[in-house]
């Protein structure tokens, strides 16, 4: 008969049991899934939010996709269906019928090019050295290229270089480069700037979001993003047999985590420590995974909701329980390699004499009295900088407050560290010069000055228009010059930017009425923009019908929750970064500047009104019936 013996360590206030025999590694599945629960209870919407964006990189919880997987079949369908079709007449026939099921026809056409676009490679002359019907590689391409926004590309390519041999070594070439870079950088490297989120949950009951950026603040994305590339490189290759591949990727299960707690960790070493520490464990992590299979089949039923808004992050909260279990296990066994797992306040909380110490400047910091604004003449300039955000310059007394605020909110931010109740940086294995400081405190809660507003104005403008510039290059491969003006701005953004900047001021330190506020005031503006558009000019230059929950064409449900999450990014990241930047700039150079770029846009706007900015792709819809020229060029062009 086996003997047991239990062995309690303390872990961040809850005790982590484990059960030894015969010198092995056993642990309770119940009381591992039980304080896995108990972890995502405490940070459900942060963790659902990571694994729906691990689902969106297609990094992970691909069994998610099923509602996806629905719809895109749908779009696969109907693409299939042009091959049976010739003339713009059936095409149209076919529009007609698919609206009829899906008001949503947008998506029928980005069918119907990838199908049209995909038949330039038919070519028999092409295929007697690009074949493009058999074998493992041809999926893979296959896959890459049936993609509308290569389609585009591809068929740019061969516009340009005159030659469909030449426009498909290069187009691959792109695509390869292109692929390999976001696969490298984004996708795998995720997973474990992900899991450094889920352990810091296990113990603290606070996480900020600025965890996502951690492996760039200790300037190790790169050295992560090849550890990650290596696992998946020898995963691959274990997939040449069917018994080899679960064995590799239980071997290498804990990478990511490793990554995750010191990303100092070199990529072979990283590799070679999970191999030590799961031997003999791996069919451990084999049965965590099937007892968690009822799940998987749960959410195959219900079209992979109960993935998403439960099951899968539970799952990377049982991984994480069972990464802290077997690493306690290796370090006390004293596993070659298990010196590099140094991260001890990442698995425990740090005693309160340790915490006062290293943070004694905090507290002392968070006693001062606020700070008033001095150096601001009369009432109205005090109540625009403490309404509004806004002053007329960065006078020295204005930097002075802007200092004072910044340290306040930096020993704010750290407060939570101080108390235990977030991970105490401070105490961090990884030495502090080695940190991106500017990354550790973005002081938002600022005050702008006139001149930097105008020239956020300006830049956030031109980025909405080479935004839209892109976009419709990719998906309908025209350089299309969007928008109401000439020139290469959309002021819609601008406006947009400042409005949320300057309106919602006292809400930033709210930061989900802000982006409730955020989202109507935005929606507002652009309703009676678009309003105010279709009356003046008599056209429109943009139409939501179609979308899921719009009002008249003008703004809808979809449009209005991307402008809340880039009002986010811009009041909390992008605003605080670019006005640090632009105060850098002389005033006497910025000024002329400034004054240069309004009368240009003035005048662009006086032009506009007597020749409005009109044709395919601006006015004209693409999706409308009343527009055939917008039809009737895609597959001119493309067949």
């Amino acid at each position: 008969m086996r003997s047991f013996f239990d062995r309690i360590s303390r872990d961040g206030g809850r005790s982590i049991i484990l059960e030894k025999s015969d010198d092995r590694f056993v642990f309770s599945r119940k009381e591992l899934k039980r304080d896995a629960k108990a972890n995502l209870k405490h940070h459900y919407l942060m963790y659902v939010v990571a694994c729906l964006f691990a689902l969106i990189l297609q990094t992970e919880f691909l069994a998610s996709d099923n509602v996806i997987s629905v719809r895109r079949q749908v779009i696969v369908d109907a693409a299939d269906a042009v091959y049976e079709l010739t003339g713009v007449q059936d095409v149209k026939r076919l529009e007609d019928a698919y609206k009829e099921i899906d008001s949503d026809a947008d998506s029928l056409y980005k069918g119907v090019e990838q199908a049209l676009y995909t038949k330039s490679f038919e070519n028999e002359h092409v295929n007697e050295v690009f074949g493009r019907t058999r074998g493992i590689l041809n999926q893979l391409i296959n896959y890459v290229v049936e993609d509308t926004v290569f389609s585009n590309i591809y068929s740019v390519i061969v516009q340009f270089s005159g030659s469909e041999s030449v426009a498909q070594i290069l187009f691959l070439t792109l695509v390869l480069i292109l692929a390999g870079f976001v696969w490298l950088y984004i996708r795998n490297v995720y997973i474990a700037a992900a899991r450094r989120i889920f352990l810091e949950g296990r113990v603290y009951k606070k996480v900020p979001f600025s965890r996502y950026l951690f492996l760039i603040r200790v300037k190790r994305w790169t050295r992560a993003s090849m550890v990650m590339a290596l696992k998946t490189i020898f995963e691959i290759l274990g997939m040449t047999t069917v018994v080899l591949f679960p064995v590799i990727h239980c071997g290498l299960v804990l990478v990511p985590y490793i990554i995750a707690e010191n990303p100092d960790v070199r990529p072979v070493e990283a590799l070679k420590l999970s191999w030590r520490m799961m031997k003999g464990n791996k069919r451990k992590v084999f049965n965590l995974f099937m007892s968690l299979m009822g799940w998987y089949i749960l959410g195959f039923f219900t079209f992979g909701i109960a993935n998403i808004l439960y099951a899968n992050p539970y799952f990377v909260c049982c991984y994480s329980e069972f990464y802290a279990r077997i690493r306690q296990y290796s370090k006390e066994k004293n596993i070659p390699g298990t010196e590099l797992l140094n991260d001890e306040y990442l698995f425990k909380s740090a005693d309160t004499e340790t915490l006062k110490n290293k943070y004694s400047d905090v507290l002392e910091e968070l006693a001062k009295p606020e700070y008033t604004i001095e150096g601001l003449d009369g009432k109205r300039e005090k109540f625009f900088a403490k309404n509004f955000g806004v002053v007329l310059w960065n006078s020295k007394d204005e930097t002075e407050y802007e200092n004072r605020e910044s340290m306040k909110m930096k020993m704010k931010a750290y407060e939570n560290e101080a108390t235990g109740l977030a991970y105490p940086s401070r105490l961090s294995p990884i030495p502090d010069q080695r940190k991106i400081h500017s990354l550790e405190n973005i002081h938002y809660l600022r005050h702008y000055s006139v001149l930097s507003l105008v020239m956020m104005f300006f830049i956030f403008s031109n980025f909405g228009w080479s935004w839209e510039l892109l976009y419709y290059f990719l998906m309908k491969g025209k350089l299309i010059n969007r928008g109401v003006l000439h020139g290469p701005w959309l002021p819609i953004y601008g406006v947009g930017g400042l409005i949320v900047l300057i309106l919602l001021n006292r809400l930033r330190k709210r930061p989900f009425i802000f982006f409730v506020s955020a989202i109507t005031l935005c929606g507002t503006v652009e309703y009676f923009t678009g309003w105010a558009l279709e009356e003046i000019f008599g056209a429109q230059w943009w139409n939501y019908d179609g979308y899921f929950l719009n009002l008249h064409g003008r703004v809808c449900a979809e449009g209005l929750f991307v402008f809340g999450i880039c009002a986010l990014a811009f009041i909390y990241v992008l605003a605080p970064l670019l006005d640090n930047l632009i105060r850098k700039i002389n005033r006497r150079v910025l000024l002329p500047i400034a004054v240069t770029l309004l009368v240009i846009l003035a005048a662009d706007i006086v032009y506009s009104k007597l020749v409005p900015n009109t044709g395919y792709g601006i006015t004209g819809s693409f999706d409308k019936d009343e527009d055939p020229v917008a039809i009737e060029t895609v597959i001119e062009e493309t067949v």
